[in-house]
């Protein structure tokens, strides 16, 4: 079972490697350039004082980089021996390079509307130095492109140069739930709706389901066989106790007409499969009518397990590991002829 579960592990990771080297991210790059600058020293001056022009770029790919002459209303740039105040190599001096952007874009509508430049390029103020961290992210832009107070339909920005198929490919249907379980943020970029999963996941969708349309009836074997694949989506607690509990569904196991004499010996052999669903507070096995002891702890009575059990002979794991199995239903009370402690130590070893 431990190997099956590090070859899952195993085999999630490496899918999560191929999904993040396939799929384009969604990041304003800000490549590595030659130009030395910081807006935390350049506080004194507004936006357009350098960005000149830029109340009237309406493309992504304008370059609103202030110009060398514009540096030099302020700084001497005659100097050659002061090149190396804005260039890191002052012996070849370089303009900062000017990335090809594959957006939609208008600073001229934003700017029209009175969206402060912060609003998008968050912290620039503060900044040492050019860095995508100071430029807009697509969660950014969805805070006002919601759908309601503007539009948040892909084209507007991206058009055609990013389509759905570059995101979601052939095989996406089946492999979402990789990146999904990976990483969350990525898809919610996009997908911000509650019910952005629920649209395909849900039992009434007889065209978008991921499962067959009898599938409550035969996901047993599933779950049973294919765990971790289930893990994707599901959390066994808030998702499958609560199905099974509010339909009063219970293993096929339990239904059989000897399962009342005969749970113990399964529950010897694998107690911590009946501890995956039975671990409530009140844990099942001692409830009334059941393995409830006269003294009053919680599930510590000792005819759960068979009269010639032989595995208290010896100083076993329960001693130092308070997470053991035995503490499914047994209380750990530290303390000599109390609870479970005291079926083999008695009080006058305090």
């Amino acid at each position: 079972m431990r190997a099956a579960a590090v070859i899952s592990m195993i085999t999630i990771l490496i899918s999560g490697t191929i999904l993040a080297s396939r799929y384009p991210g969604v990041e304003l790059h800000v490549p590595e350039s030659d130009i030395i600058f910081a807006h935390a020293d350049h506080t004194d001056l507004g936006c357009t004082d350098c960005h000149a022009d830029i109340e009237e770029s309406a493309d992504a790919q304008d370059r609103n980089f202030p110009s060398m002459d514009v540096c030099g209303d302020c700084h001497d740039i005659e100097a050659d021996e002061d090149c190396g105040s804005c260039h890191r190599d002052p012996d070849d001096p370089q303009a900062s390079p000017h990335p090809e952007r594959m957006i939609i874009f208008s600073h001229k509508n934003h700017l029209a509307r009175n969206i402060d430049c912060a609003t998008c390029h968050a912290t620039i103020a503060t900044s040492s130095e050019p860095s995508h961290e100071h430029m807009p992210t697509m969660r950014q832009c969805f805070a006002c492109h919601d759908g309601v107070k503007a539009d948040d339909g892909c084209a507007l920005c991206h058009g055609d140069h990013l389509t759905l198929a570059d995101i979601h490919p052939a095989e996406w249907r089946h492999q979402h739930g990789d990146r999904a379980a990976l990483e969350r943020e990525w898809c919610t970029q996009c997908h911000r709706r509650e019910n952005s999963c629920l649209e395909c996941h849900r039992g009434d969708n007889l065209t978008g389901s991921i499962h067959d349309l009898n599938y409550i009836y035969t996901h047993g074997l599933d779950a049973k066989n294919k765990r971790f694949d289930c893990a994707k989506c599901h959390d066994n607690r808030s998702f499958c106790y609560a199905c099974h509990e509010r339909e009063n569904r219970i293993p096929l196991l339990h239904s059989s007409v000897a399962w009342l004499t005969d749970h113990g010996r399964t529950a010897r052999r694998d107690v911590e499969s009946c501890a995956s669903c039975h671990d409530s507070a009140d844990p099942t096995c001692a409830r009334s009518g059941c393995h409830r002891d006269a003294d009053g702890l919680r599930g510590t009575d000792p005819r759960f397990h068979a009269s010639n059990l032989t595995l208290f002979d010896s100083k076993g794991p329960w001693h130092r590991d308070d997470g053991y199995y035995c503490y499914r239903c047994h209380t750990n009370t530290r303390r000599s002829g109390q609870g479970f402690c005291g079926y083999c130590h008695g009080y006058e070893e305090d």
